[in-house]
């Protein structure tokens, strides 16, 4: 959209107000005092981005900018592809945007967002680092680097996310189910713990054709010892039969061939493996940080009598996702929106989303300066939030969890090219392993011929070729 300003922003409120009427915070105003931040579904259930987007106009005074939050519609894909759609004509009709930290080298090389610089510091209070960093006094070192493109930081970090395995405590048993082992060893643990049991999959993670696709399969294969992407190389490794690569994709596929893999999984998103997973449908399952919280209230409200015991570790070979706000080019109210950023990153407010919502945090001192479940539900309660009982007492030990995780993370491949890389992998490796699952064990071990070919495809859009 181009034109005269005021035409635009009169199109942007028109747009914003057909999108989320129902949870706005403020009607927009037709000039450029309006912030709009466009975002994913919160999916802590307790419109947290919307509360402290509405806290933030009200420190700002009559005639003060306001922020607008824009919630979109659809799947994590159709959202990243909305973002794209807006900044690819240059005059954006959003000025911040909470992007999935995968993507930031792609919008920054495209030039739809700007470099991070002095202003956020201002508005966070925060000094730069010895080595020119403004992120790493502030933020985990792991977090950071997620959203740095060639030495140059691109956007703050708003929420983590790491790889997290949930099972069944009552099946297992007391002590650690992940500790030195692979997924193949965790699943044959799980197997013997559940032989007695109804469960009938011991294992459910998200395998539709999206980005978690490949998310789970690269953490899989990492689990078994391999690596698709060649640490520090930047390309894809070769696939030989009796490789690890080989062999981790392989455990895939006898996976979906035998059920020990959930059918389900090669279509479900998140939200469908929680609640399958919830319902006792898997032993265990892959996922990330927050649904810790959904799931011990969840649990809460079943019959105690019956109710399952969840755990939840770091899961071997764990990606590092997360999401962060950047500062679109074309915005004309980089000042308040610089203001915005650092206000919704700020250390309160990174409580408020970790203890009343799950999402795990970025900054380091809310890891180590944590709420007792007192201050934690006195906290939540001036945000809507009560009855959290259950979470508030686990969570500052599932703080320690998710931190631990966090450092140990990989990084998903930093390129401009990351979306085209995840469709080809995704969708070749995706109907391979549908064929073993209704092929059974005449589909695996899979044809390398294939893998290959599949490999070539994924590394050569790695590249952008």
């Amino acid at each position: 959209m181009g034109g005269d300003p005021v035409v635009r922003r009169t199109a942007r409120a028109a747009a914003a107000l057909a999108l989320v009427a129902a949870t706005a915070c403020t009607t927009p105003q037709a000039d450029d005092r309006v912030i709009y931040v466009a975002t994913g579904q919160d999916v802590s259930g307790n419109d947290l981005y919307l509360s402290l987007i509405q806290e933030w106009n009200a420190a700002q005074g009559p005639g003060g900018h306001r922020a607008y939050l824009v919630t979109l519609p659809g799947s994590a894909d159709q959202q990243y592809a909305e973002m794209v759609r807006d900044v690819q004509g240059g005059s954006p009709e959003y000025d911040v945007i909470n992007i999935d930290n995968q993507f930031t080298a792609m919008f920054a090389e495209a030039g739809w967002i700007q470099e991070i610089g002095s202003g956020w510091q201002e508005a966070d209070g925060a000094a730069r680092a010895a080595d020119g960093n403004a992120l790493t006094p502030v933020f985990r070192e792991e977090v950071s680097r997620s959203v740095t493109y060639q030495d140059r930081v691109y956007a703050v970090p708003f929420t983590a996310d790491v790889g997290m395995l949930y099972y069944r405590r009552d099946l297992v048993g007391p002590g650690t189910l992940t500790a030195g082992r692979s997924l193949s060893g965790i699943l044959a643990e799980l197997a013997e713990a559940t032989g007695d049991t109804d469960v009938e999959h011991l294992y459910i993670g998200q395998f539709a054709q999206y980005e978690g696709f490949t998310v789970n399969v690269m953490e899989i294969v990492a689990a078994e010892g391999g690596s698709l992407v060649l640490p520090g190389e930047q390309r894809l490794a070769d696939i030989h039969r009796n490789n690890a690569e080989h062999q981790a994709l392989n455990l895939i596929a006898e996976g979906f061939a035998d059920g020990t893999f959930h059918p389900a999984a090669l279509e479900s998103t998140e939200e469908e493996t929680y609640v399958r997973f919830l319902s006792g449908e898997a032993a265990a399952m892959r996922n990330w940080p927050l649904w810790y919280r959904r799931l011990l209230i969840a649990s809460t409200e079943q019959d105690s009598g019956h109710a399952p015991e969840y755990a939840v570790e770091a899961l071997p070979g764990a990606l590092l996702g997360g999401q962060s706000l950047a500062l679109t080019s074309g915005s004309p109210d980089e000042e308040a929106a610089l203001d915005l950023i650092g206000f919704l990153t700020g250390t309160r407010q990174q409580q408020v989303l970790f203890y009343c919502g799950g999402y795990a945090p970025t900054r380091q001192d809310v890891y180590v300066e944590k709420l007792s479940p007192e201050d934690a539900a006195q906290l939540c309660a001036e945000y809507g939030v009560t009855g959290e009982g259950a979470w508030h007492a686990e969570a500052n030990q599932f703080l320690d969890t998710v931190r631990l995780a966090v450092d140990d993370a990989q990084l998903r491949p930093v390129t401009p090219y990351y979306s085209q890389f995840s469709e080809e992998l995704s969708s070749g490796l995706r109907q391979l392993f549908l064929t073993a699952q209704y092929g059974g064990a005449a589909a695996v071990p899979l044809n390398t011929e294939r893998l290959e070919q599949i490999r070539t495809e994924a590394d050569n859009a790695l590249y952008g070729r």
